[in-house]
C-alpha cells in the first residue's frame, strides 16, 4: 500500500537469456510477465551448474524435441571465440545444421496435427540469415509468441521486437506487453554492475517493481536485501506442464517441458495458450 492508502500496481519484469526454440516453461514465464527483457548481453555458455549440483545444458544453443526413441536434443553449432556475450556469438557458416534440424522436425512431427501449417514457417525462419546466436534465438522466441497470440501466418517481415510489441499491445489474452533487448539497455552501460545490480537496473529502467524469475535463479544468485532496498519484490515461477496430446505416447508416455515446437505441432493455438498462460 502507498501512504495515500492506494495499492501500488505491480509491473512484472522477467529477464532470460535467449534460447533456441525455448522450452515451455520459458514461454510460460515471459507470457505471464509485463515486460520481458532478452538478456542477450549475457555470456554464451554451453552448460550451467544448477543449485542441486547437477551440470546440464544451458539451452542457449539447444532445444529438446520428442522422437520415437525419446527426448532428442537439437544443437546449433557456434564459433567458440572466448568468453563472448550471446549477441556477439556467431553461428557456424555451414548450413548443414539447418538441413539436419529441418529433417529432424519432419521425422519427429510429420504426423502431428499442426505440422502442415507450422513447418513452412519454421523452414523460412531457419533458412533466413542470422547475424548471431542471439538473433537466431530471438527470432525463434518471437515466432513462438506470435503463434501463441494466434497470428495465422508468421513470416520473416514481422519477426522484429517492435512488430511483435505492436501485436502484444493490442492483445488481451496474455499479460506480456513489452519486449526489450538488454544489449540495447541504457542501464547496463556500466561494466562494473554485478548480477543483482543489473536486474535491479533493468527493472528500474522499464518501470518494473517485481522480478518474476525461476527457482534456479533465486537459489543461485538473488540478493534479497538489494531487491527489497530498491522496492522490488521477488516472485518465483510456479508452473507445471499440463499433459497434452503428443506423438509416440504409447511407447514413451508424455514428456514434459519440451521445445515450443512440440506443443505447437501437436495442439491448436487456443489449447497451447491455455497450457502456457495462467
Amino acid at each position: 500500500m502507498t501512504k495515500a492508502g492506494k495499492t501500488t500496481k505491480t509491473k512484472r519484469y522477467s529477464g532470460i537469456q535467449p534460447q533456441y526454440f525455448p522450452r515451455l516453461h520459458y514461454f510460460a514465464r515471459i507470457l505471464n510477465a509485463d515486460v520481458f527483457v532478452i538478456r542477450d548481453e549475457s555470456q554464451y555458455v554451453r552448460k550451467h551448474k544448477y543449485p542441486n549440483g547437477e551440470v546440464d545444458k544451458s539451452y542457449q544453443a539447444h532445444s529438446p524435441v520428442k522422437q520415437s526413441f525419446g527426448r532428442f536434443l537439437l544443437t546449433v553449432p557456434v564459433h567458440h571465440q572466448g568468453f563472448l556475450p550471446l549477441v556477439s556469438t556467431k553461428l557456424e557458416d555451414s548450413a548443414d545444421w539447418v538441413e539436419d534440424h529441418l529433417k529432424t522436425f519432419k521425422i519427429s512431427y510429420a504426423k502431428a496435427p499442426q505440422f502442415q501449417e507450422i513447418f513452412p514457417e519454421v523452414e523460412i525462419l531457419l533458412r533466413n540469415k542470422h547475424e548471431s546466436l542471439a538473433d537466431l534465438n530471438i527470432a525463434t522466441t518471437l515466432w513462438g509468441v506470435l503463434k501463441i497470440l494466434g497470428v495465422k501466418k508468421v513470416d520473416k517481415d514481422i519477426l522484429f521486437i517492435d512488430k511483435v510489441t505492436e501485436f502484444l499491445q493490442k492483445d488481451k489474452s496474455v499479460r506480456l506487453k513489452e519486449i526489450k533487448r538488454s544489449s540495447e539497455s541504457i542501464s547496463l552501460k556500466n561494466p562494473e554492475l554485478k548480477t543483482n545490480e543489473k536486474i535491479v537496473a533493468l527493472c528500474k529502467e522499464y518501470g518494473a517493481n517485481e522480478d518474476y524469475c525461476g527457482g534456479t535463479g533465486v537459489n543461485a544468485y538473488v540478493d534479497h536485501s538489494l531487491f527489497e532496498k530498491n522496492g522490488i519484490s521477488i516472485k518465483v515461477q510456479d508452473w507445471r506442464c499440463k499433459e497434452y496430446p503428443q506423438l509416440f505416447n504409447k511407447q514413451l508416455g508424455f514428456i514434459a517441458n519440451l521445445s515450443i515446437l512440440d506443443l505447437l505441432f501437436n495442439v491448436p493455438v487456443k489449447e497451447a495458450r491455455s497450457i502456457l498462460v495462467s
